[in-house]
């Protein structure tokens, strides 16, 4: 609840500042004024009936609500920031130059076109954003892993995450997911957790284990938990995905084929999650053959380093999803995105494939990594 209160704070404030924008831009143009009412009045209308009211209205308008409300806030923090920084600059200039810097005295033609310039900027943005959601890229990555796999020499597996199925990211978004993933023809399907994003409503009124259940590799579909898989349901979440066929593994290990090993983490919120090194022990990991673990938040990579894992694969970072959180990610993790080689563990943090909140990848893609390990002793 109280996400949901902050969410609406901003979302109001971002409007108001960006309303009295316009409303400056357009004094004495009554038609313009009214127009702006009607945009403003019936966005934030339709944003915080779907929001507030969600479960109890038709679920196609709470999905458009949020996808228009949270676009329509990308949209605003964007142009914003934009006519922020134009005024700045106009204000500098003009005290550099002992000339009138009030905003209320600017020429109407260059409050005109410092209004519409950033609109047209950021809708090319996020036109392209958009794009960069809908057409994921898939990253191939090879990795060489110096231990023997029994009778395997090399496997290709398929590692997603962050799908965040909910409200957002509907039937339609899954089957276009589960689609791209079946097409790689992957022998071993992995995800890093965030599966579901919060209420398993959506999930149940759509069917969308219906698609995942239709991911299916000759090795098996494996999973460890995230954050949202413990937002709300958790175990009604999780006993959903298993049965779709996507095996969680809590704290646990699985013995692939009598080859490797894969092992999957409880997410970082849950009080009881047992360290790495007391997994690999309490479940009998044989070390001499490969092991690759799934843990979601990519906030201790030395942990699995440590514990001798030879392939990490994390989520959770989006990357920052929307510039400037690419930037900010880079400063909190220590890898946000993409590969690195730390002591003997190949890592992998993928940006992931889903999204939580504006469907815009900005600075970031949406993606999912085809890894193909080769086993050498």
């Amino acid at each position: 609840m109280r996400a949901l209160i902050n969410a609406f704070i901003i979302h109001l404030t971002l409007n108001i500042l960006v309303f009295l924008k316009g409303w400056n831009v357009f004094e004495g143009k009554k038609a313009a004024r009214i127009i702006m009412i009607v945009i403003f009045g019936t966005e934030f209308l339709v944003y915080s009936i779907g929001f507030i009211f969600y479960r109890h209205l038709p679920e196609a308008f709470t999905q458009f609500s949020r996808v228009m409300g949270t676009s329509w806030m990308l949209f605003v923090l964007y142009s914003g920031g934009l006519w922020l920084i134009i005024d700045l600059a106009y204000v500098i200039r003009q005290r550099i130059s002992h000339k009138p810097w009030r905003l209320r005295e600017q020429s109407r033609r260059f409050k005109t076109i410092s209004y519409f310039v950033p609109i047209v900027i950021v809708a090319g943005i996020m036109v392209h954003g958009r794009y960069q959601f809908m057409h994921p890229e898939v990253q191939q990555l090879p990795v060489t892993i110096h231990k023997p796999a029994g009778k395997v020499d090399s496997v290709r597996i398929a590692m997603i995450g962050d799908l965040h199925l909910g409200y957002m990211i509907d039937r339609n978004h899954t089957k276009r997911f589960v689609d791209l993933i079946m097409a790689q023809q992957p022998e071993l399907i992995l995800f890093v957790g965030d599966i579901i994003d919060g209420h398993i409503e959506p999930i149940l009124q759509q069917r969308m284990d219906e698609e995942l259940s239709r991911l299916h590799a000759p090795l098996g579909v494996f999973s460890c938990t995230g954050n949202h898989e413990y937002r709300y349901d958790a175990e009604e979440k999780i006993e959903l995905l298993n049965n779709a066929g996507i095996i969680i593994l809590r704290d646990s290990a699985v013995l692939i084929d009598s080859s490797f090993y894969v092992v999957g983490r409880e997410d970082k919120v849950v009080p009881t999650r047992k360290p790495l090194k007391e997994i690999l022990t309490g479940q009998s990991v044989e070390m001499s053959k490969p092991v690759i673990v799934l843990n979601h938040t990519p906030d201790n990579l030395a942990e699995e380093a440590d514990a001798g894992a030879d392939i990490a694969l994390y989520g959770h970072t989006h990357h920052g999803q929307a510039f400037p959180g690419n930037i900010a990610t880079e400063f909190v993790f220590e890898v946000a995105h993409g590969y690195k080689k730390k002591e003997n563990t190949h890592i992998y943090v993928t940006s992931g494939i889903g999204l939580v909140g504006p469907q815009h990848r900005i600075g970031t893609v949406s993606e999912m990594v085809m890894l193909t390990v080769k086993f050498q002793p």
